[in-house]
């Protein structure tokens, strides 16, 4: 059920679900998740299965908190994206937001670039309850919001970089990625909200301009700069440092708050680099395992950290396919 003043919400909808992957795309997909997985092989059979299971059986207790601590950062995504819309976004309950980001975040760990498809999903299960244009302005804020709010703690981490035995890599790629998502987040946020863009867009591209006209006007309810989202996904990130401290710890490294920003770090830096690979899965330990120096502990306990990670996504995966088959939005005036 769309808002007032919505003209065309079946259009609205529609630009809000993700169009279908053509062959080139489902080619290139299926191409790097097989790269993933034969990597994350090689790995494997490089550093040795017994010596891999001596590392992660004893860890395997601590698997109930770190999933818990993933929930809290769920659960910052969710609040971050009621906030992104303002007070339009108190017009829907926080638990509505929270399921739908379990899901989401089921569909982030297992598509290429997955913090896009799962904003994409995200803003198609709460059409129905915001309305077209405003769930799509929530999605694309939320990618910008991560973005800076990513952007800001990476420069956290480097306190615990420089700390570390051999910082030089990673101080390089924390200040690259750092750069490039505080640059791209910023300009994600201009380009929604700017009336000069709108403007041109409005003169040069009428036929574009009629389609995104209504989330041009929602996204400009709400600064350039939000501070409230922001902070709330800064305060994930936290939560995320915390629980890939405890994957540490877990794993036999000696974590302070420091050696907990590395980890968090070589993640980032992670995250990065294997974009395109469904979950990180292999791409994430290579570059753990490349930054074992950097960490001060051995390849097999710092690919271990990624391998641990990857476990918790995968339950968290399931419980959001589940939560799927149960999730219904509702008009706020049901409530």
């Amino acid at each position: 059920m769309t808002t007032a003043g919505e003209d065309d919400p079946d259009a609205e909808l529609a630009a809000t679900v993700p169009a279908r992957p053509s062959r080139f795309r489902l080619a290139f997909r299926l191409a790097v998740t097989v790269a993933g997985a034969a990597l994350l092989v090689v790995l494997i059979r490089g550093v040795g299965i017994d010596e891999l299971r001596g590392v992660l059986t004893p860890a395997l207790p601590w698997l109930p908190l770190i999933a818990g601590l993933e929930a809290v950062r769920i659960g910052c995504d969710a609040l971050a994206s009621r906030l992104a819309l303002g007070p339009r976004g108190r017009a829907v309950p926080l638990r509505t937001y929270y399921v739908a980001q379990v899901i989401a975040h089921a569909v982030m760990n297992v598509f290429p670039a997955g913090r896009s498809a799962s904003e994409a999903v995200k803003a198609t299960l709460l059409t129905p309850a915001l309305g077209g244009a405003p769930a799509a302005a929530m999605g694309y804020s939320n990618q910008a919001n991560i973005l800076i709010s990513s952007a800001a703690f990476t420069v956290l981490c480097l306190l615990g970089a420089l700390a570390s035995p051999e910082p030089q890599l990673l101080v390089i790629g924390l200040v690259a990625h750092s750069t490039v998502l505080a640059a791209s987040g910023i300009g994600m946020r201009f380009a929604a909200t700017s009336s000069v863009v709108a403007e041109r867009t409005a003169r040069h591209w009428p036929w574009l301009w009629r389609r995104v006209s209504r989330f041009h006007d929602v996204s400009r309810e709400t600064p350039l700069i939000s501070p409230k989202p922001i902070a709330v996904m800064f305060l994930g990130r936290s939560v995320q440092t915390a629980e890939y401290g405890v994957i540490a710890w877990a794993v036999g490294i000696d974590v302070g708050v420091l050696e907990a920003l590395a980890v968090q770090g070589t993640n980032l830096v992670a995250a990065a680099v294997g974009v395109f690979v469904p979950g990180q899965l292999g791409s994430a330990e290579a570059v753990f395992a490349a930054a074992a120096a950097v960490l001060g502990t051995t390849v097999a306990r710092a690919m271990s950290i990624a391998l641990l990670a990857h476990a918790v996504q995968l339950a968290w995966v399931v419980v959001g396919f589940g939560a799927l088959l149960v999730f219904r939005t509702r008009h706020p005036t049901d409530d």
